[in-house]
């Protein structure tokens, strides 16, 4: 029986230390020791430079390498994945700047895995990216998400009588103080403190002392 020779996935790191470049070429031997690392580079401009001569198919690096700032290392991976559409680009990084995140994720072929991850995960995200799966880790979910959350608190405005009505819950006052001190009827004041829970996307008086005591 004659069994057909399965091409092994090329790789090329980057990281602008070479200890986590040794680490990066062990994480990914053992998961698959058949893979052919090509290229270590410290430097993303190093990479866009080789890759011109030597292809690969999985490029894993760090968001920016060795005198690099984040927006030159965004600029040349954002580059690269139009250039190599065919080319997966994991991005393995400390950033947890989610506007940052944001714009990679616009790219098909880029994943993104945080530095931080626990071991199971980072080497169960490491073997989805290495079968050339998109993947997205949970610290960095976790980061987009707290940012649409606190981009849905901002992303409103309140009346003059609700900020009011906030500001007097927040100094303790009952909805009867309230509305006695305001010369409104309890109704009125209720309606108003429902309009910001609204806006705020709460659904409970704990959730909206929280945010108030938070500053929103």
């Amino acid at each position: 029986m004659i069994h057909a020779h399965i091409k092994p996935r090329t790789i090329a790191l980057m990281d602008s230390h070479p200890l986590t470049l040794s680490g990066l070429s062990y994480l990914v031997n053992s998961i698959d020791e058949t893979c052919d690392i090509r290229m270590e580079e410290t430097s993303l401009g190093r990479v866009a430079e080789g890759l011109m001569y030597q292809s690969v198919d999985i490029l894993i690096t760090d968001l920016h390498g060795y005198q690099e700032s984040i927006q030159e290392g965004q600029e040349i991976l954002q580059r690269l994945s139009l250039q190599f559409p065919q080319l997966i680009i994991v991005v393995y990084t400390l950033c947890h700047d989610a506007d940052k995140l944001k714009r990679l994720l616009k790219f098909s072929n880029i994943s993104l895995i945080a530095r931080g991850e626990s071991p199971v995960i980072t080497d169960d995200l490491f073997r989805h990216a290495l079968a050339k799966k998109k993947v997205l880790s949970p610290l960095i979910c976790c980061t987009l998400a707290e940012q649409d959350a606190a981009s849905q608190r901002t992303g409103f405005r309140l009346t003059q009588s609700e900020n009011e009505i906030i500001k007097y819950l927040l100094n303790g006052m009952s909805l009867s103080q309230i509305a006695e001190m305001k010369n409104l009827s309890i109704k009125t004041v209720s309606a108003h403190k429902c309009n910001v829970m609204r806006k705020l996307h709460i659904t409970t008086d704990a959730e909206l002392f929280l945010l108030l005591k938070n500053g929103l």
